[in-house]
């Protein structure tokens, strides 16, 4: 689990949730973050197919950060995640993750003039007006007037204006662009993890 003070890195004991993650380049820490909100991990390779990650039982899917263009790594990924959004298990995507379901869901990206690197990066949640300080380190970006009915912009980036999360409405599946797990708020964006367990209770 997470490093706390005077503690180090934790072990966990008694885990509530079983989380797939398709690995793309996946940090550590963003893992350390699901063990903290309880989950179980399972770290399975991008080139998996949907019906063996359905085969692991689990109670959520996990789509991890990683390096370079989303629609090359889309040829293959993109197929899998349209399947497996078909079975209703709860989905949480970050940095890369979030672009291929972004193109999974029929949406487009496309190279950013100018990435976004480093921290304190502020970002507006939509729903409530909240701004969290991020930590982010992407060259590719979703369009935002791309996304199809039924999938909804949940955040928004103030410095450019650049979509910084979705959800698909009426599902389980969310993802955002920027990394919640870097602690530049220190802890603005830990909620997100939350919301993941809070999905996968059914609630």
């Amino acid at each position: 689990t997470k490093w706390a003070l005077h503690q180090g890195y934790g072990r966990q004991t008694a885990p509530k949730h079983h989380v797939v993650a398709i690995d793309f380049g996946a940090k550590q820490n963003i893992l350390r973050s699901l063990a903290s909100a309880g989950c179980k991990i399972t770290v399975v390779p991008a080139t998996t197919t949907a019906e063996d990650v359905l085969r692991l039982r689990p109670d959520g899917i996990f789509l991890s950060n990683g390096p370079g263009d989303p629609a090359a790594t889309g040829e293959y990924t993109v197929p899998v995640i349209r399947q497996l959004i078909k079975f209703g298990v709860p989905m949480f995507g970050i940095c890369l993750g979030h672009q291929i379901l972004a193109l999974s869901l029929g949406a487009r990206t496309k190279k950013m003039h100018q990435g976004h690197r480093g921290a304190n990066h502020p970002v507006q949640h939509l729903g409530t007006g909240a701004v969290e300080i991020t930590s982010q380190n992407h060259g590719f970006v979703v369009v935002g007037d791309s996304l199809p009915r039924g999938v909804q912009a949940t955040h928004l980036s103030l410095f450019d204006q650049t979509l910084e999360g979705l959800a698909v409405e009426g599902r389980p599946i969310f993802s955002v662009q920027y990394h919640p797990e870097a602690s530049p708020g220190p802890q603005d964006s830990d909620y997100l993890f939350k919301r993941f367990t809070a999905l996968m209770d059914g609630t």
